[in-house]
């Protein structure tokens, strides 16, 4: 869609044209599921919906010429692409959080001394290792499901993990 096709739909949903925004919403539909899709949450498509509404409000249109090319629609799809990351972080963040907050309840829950000595070992390892091993042995996430929560690839989860266990294995045999 050129930017003065979309410039004109912007301007009738801006006026309330109730026809305008399925056609607008049409253009980044794909888009909109490819990114809900890899944050892997139901709510995330309704968010970015929802943003891009927004955006269309927002969006000062007088910066863009009626004309056949196609920056308005390069410059929503990266206002969508941005607003993913926001909210990949975001996730990944809150991720770690309750992770976090439920790693007391784990190896204190009865406050055997293994337990202690497996959170005192934990605490050896770097951050990325420490998740990836509470993540895989404890929550028993794959490792594909752990590289959507870090946001790193498989290859790197079995990497840390790798180096994790081993580190663990030393400082067992040390102490």
């Amino acid at each position: 869609m050129c930017n003065s096709v979309l410039l004109r739909l912007i301007e009738r949903f801006r006026l309330n044209d109730m026809e305008a925004f399925p056609l607008i919403y049409n253009e980044f539909q794909m888009l909109i599921h490819f990114y809900s899709g890899k944050i892997g949450e139901e709510d995330a498509s309704q968010e970015l919906t929802v943003f891009l509404l927004e955006l269309l409000y927002e969006l000062d249109i007088s910066k863009f010429k009626p004309d056949t090319s196609q920056g308005l629609k390069r410059y929503i799809a990266v206002s969508l692409r941005n607003k993913y990351i926001a909210i990949s972080k975001e996730k990944q963040k809150n991720e770690i959080l309750l992770l976090q907050l439920y790693d007391d309840d784990i190896f204190y829950s009865d406050g055997g001394e293994n337990n202690i000595f497996v959170k005192e070992i934990l605490a050896k390892l770097s951050h990325k290792q420490r998740l990836i091993i509470i993540y895989k042995y404890i929550y028993n996430y794959s490792d594909a499901e752990i590289s959507v929560l870090l946001n790193i690839s498989r290859q790197a989860v079995n990497r840390l993990k790798n180096r994790g266990i081993e580190n663990l294995r030393k400082f067992y045999l040390q102490g």
